[in-house]
């Protein structure tokens, strides 16, 4: 499979870039990677250029030794928001406090079905008072969903950065030639400028 493939996006349209055969069937004959939208028709036409394997890799090679540069710093500032993404104390404490007041909204709804089969009056009240315990349910059920994806968001941000330093701590402090392993490990995508210059997001970095 095409290793630079879903990771090189268009600074022009933010879609792919793709494998394109060039020169077919002359002594001239290569492959380059270009924006994908580029030759469609009846679009407006991307001013992103091409790029050949080798400058991929040499681009690669001095965004990672740049990186690792600032390794130091880098290593320190993921440790801290780890540590703040793993501090969920203030989300966990809102869950309960929902899920407490969920349970005290169907304890009422509960009586208030039970009190209203029991009496002959008119029921306009108890349906006002039914109506208004499950909307109270509806909005505490989307605050109870809300908090609960954002603790699931921090956990994951976290865990990215984790496995992100981990394979930093365990990477070269300089590559001098290209590597695929850190490659595929590190990359998550490199936006390609209209200069020809690529600017690479590390996963899990901030």
């Amino acid at each position: 499979s095409d290793i630079f493939a879903s990771k090189l996006i268009c600074s022009d349209c933010g879609g792919f870039y793709g494998k394109k055969k060039w020169h077919l069937n002359t002594a001239y004959e290569r492959f380059v990677y270009e924006c994908n939208s580029k030759f469609q028709k009846g679009k407006y036409r991307c001013q992103t250029p091409h790029l050949t394997e080798a400058e991929i890799k040499e681009k690669f090679i001095e965004a990672y030794n740049l990186t690792m540069e600032d390794k130091e710093r880098i290593t320190n500032d993921l440790k801290e928001v780890i540590n703040l993404l793993t501090d969920t104390t203030e989300l966990e404490k809102g869950i309960e406090r929902i899920n407490a007041e969920l349970s005290v909204v169907v304890e009422l709804a509960a009586k208030t079905i039970k009190e209203n089969s029991k009496s002959n009056e008119d029921s306009v009240d108890y349906e006002n008072k039914y109506q208004n315990l499950v909307e109270r349910h509806k909005i505490l059920s989307c605050e109870l969903d809300k908090l609960l994806k954002e603790k699931t968001d921090k956990e994951n941000k976290a865990t990215r950065m984790k496995s992100f330093l981990s394979v930093l701590n365990k990477s070269e402090d300089m590559l001098n030639s290209w590597n695929e392993r850190i490659w595929m490990l590190m990359v998550e995508n490199g936006v390609v400028n209209r200069d020809k210059s690529v600017t690479f997001k590390f996963n899990g970095h901030i």
